[in-house]
């Protein structure tokens, strides 16, 4: 079965024009051939023939380099091809030497349509060479020719003569073609250049007119960590220039507090290309800081090329603020700043899993405060409860948790706190319950104590012993429900 060779394989134009090139000149050139053939066989002369019939031969092997893709080598073996084959021809045969010189720098310009610069001046080089042997070897003897004589011999010599001007015609029209069409071509690129750099020019426009239409604070820095834009919203808010901004000149408005941990997530993050989120104080135009939620994004192009990272920040001020505000009532009594019930009960589940023992429980119970409520009003009491969680505070040393666990009664957490301890601490606090009480006659303060010492990790019963002794103690002086007449 005769095979078939497939069709031109090549992913650009401009070498699907140079095989089509490249091949057109082969059938050109065993066209010549052909002629060259004809008139060796009219004269008899056989040297002619051979040398002739093996240089149509060897084109097959170019003729098939190309259709496999092998469009350089092609290029080049064909020219070699043709160059040996006509300086044989005009060396062996008659009559066609003076041609075959005006022949050769034919070759250049074929070479010239298909090759690249290197190959190209090996080509001149070749062809050089070829010339001068054809030159000087007949006068110094290497090889004789002979004219053609006898009938015809004129039109034969025209008819060669013919044959080079068509084929240096089309190397000529196969040259300027090329040329036309790569002109055409560069021109449609740079149109199309154009268009697109218009298109990105406008992309360019519409983008920054929608990054300062917004309430984002916008930057972008390149590949060397550098930011090089700043939105409008962004100049807005520090109230300086793009020019003071530029580079590294943003950072002169964060926090010093925060600069360090802002600059290493910035610089850790860039060096793995990766996305990064973090908040910062940043100087706004008024003087104040104000915090700023920085969202950064490395910026990639379409072929994944790293091209540096695009940030959006927002204000997110108020947000902490409340955030602040939630976390400070999780855990503080609003009324007299003291910790609360829930902060109490998560310290103590700590507490219990730790290593801090003997820990001891104090409870507090404000005696009357119900009938100070009735009496003389709910601001009155408010006071009172104010009032006893001072002398609470005044006494409980640093690293205990006093806290407000009831409406008026306090519990403190005492770590590595044995039980003669907690009973000095109880005999200080009514000692500093009596100071105060001598200063503030119209409104005494009175509390019910009761304390408990655990040396294991079983704190629910003692803060339930604890708050026992508590309301032993308030039996005691049960009938003084009168603040002040305290035991």
């Amino acid at each position: 079965m005769k095979a078939k060779f497939p069709h031109f394989i090549y992913e650009t134009e401009e070498t699907r024009q140079l095989a089509r090139i490249l091949s057109l000149l082969i059938w050109v050139t065993l066209g010549t051939y052909a002629l060259v053939l004809f008139t060796a066989v009219y004269y008899q002369d056989w040297k002619l023939v051979s040398v002739t019939l093996a240089g149509s031969v060897l084109l097959s092997v170019p003729y098939f380099l190309i259709k496999a893709g092998k469009l350089r080598a092609s290029s080049f073996i064909f020219m070699l091809i043709v160059l040996c084959t006509v300086t044989f021809i005009a060396t062996v045969g008659q009559g066609i030497h003076d041609l075959a010189i005006v022949t050769l720098p034919i070759i250049i310009v074929f070479a010239g349509l298909t090759l690249g610069r290197v190959l190209l001046r090996l080509c001149i080089g070749l062809t050089l060479a070829a010339v001068c042997w054809l030159t000087l070897g007949e006068e110094m003897g290497w090889f004789l020719t002979k004219p053609f004589d006898g009938d015809g011999s004129n039109w034969f010599y025209l008819a060669m003569v013919v044959a080079i001007l068509l084929v240096s015609a089309i190397a000529v029209d196969l040259l300027a073609t090329n040329i036309r069409v790569n002109m055409v071509r560069a021109r449609q690129e740079i149109i199309q250049r154009k268009q697109a750099e218009d298109v990105l020019r406008e992309q360019e426009v519409q983008y920054r007119n929608l990054a300062d239409s917004g309430t984002a604070l916008i930057w972008r820095a390149g590949t060397d960590k550098l930011c090089n834009y700043f939105n409008v919203p962004w100049l807005k808010f520090t109230g300086r220039t793009l020019e003071q901004e530029m580079g590294n000149g943003w950072a002169e408005g964060v926090h010093p507090d925060d600069f360090e941990r802002c600059l290493n997530t910035y610089i850790s993050a860039f060096d793995k290309h990766e996305a990064f989120e973090m908040d910062y104080r940043l100087r706004h135009s008024s003087g104040e800081y104000r915090w700023i939620q920085d969202l950064g994004t490395p910026n990639f192009k379409s072929n994944g090329e790293f091209m540096g990272y695009i940030g959006h920040c927002f204000d997110i001020t108020e947000r902490r603020q409340m955030e602040d505000l939630l976390r400070y009532q999780s855990c503080y009594d609003s009324m007299t700043g003291i910790y609360n019930r829930n902060y109490f009960e998560e310290e103590l589940a700590r507490f219990e899993r730790g290593r801090d023992y003997p820990i001891s429980i104090l409870i507090a119970d404000v005696d009357g405060l119900k009938n100070i409520n009735d009496t003389m009003g709910h601001p009155m009491g408010d006071a009172v409860l104010k009032q006893a969680a001072n002398v609470l505070q005044s006494v409980i040393r640093t690293g205990d948790v006093l806290a407000r666990i009831g409406g008026d009664e306090f519990g403190a957490l005492l770590p590595a706190t044995d039980a003669d301890t907690v009973e000095q601490i109880v005999t200080r606090i009514r000692e500093r319950l009596a100071e105060h009480n001598a200063v503030n006659k119209e409104l005494p303060v009175g509390l019910s104590l009761g304390a408990a010492t655990a040396e294991n990790n079983n704190l629910a019963g003692l803060f339930t012993l604890a708050d026992q002794r508590m309301y032993a103690d308030k039996s005691v002086h049960k009938s003084r429900v009168i603040p002040g007449s305290v035991s």
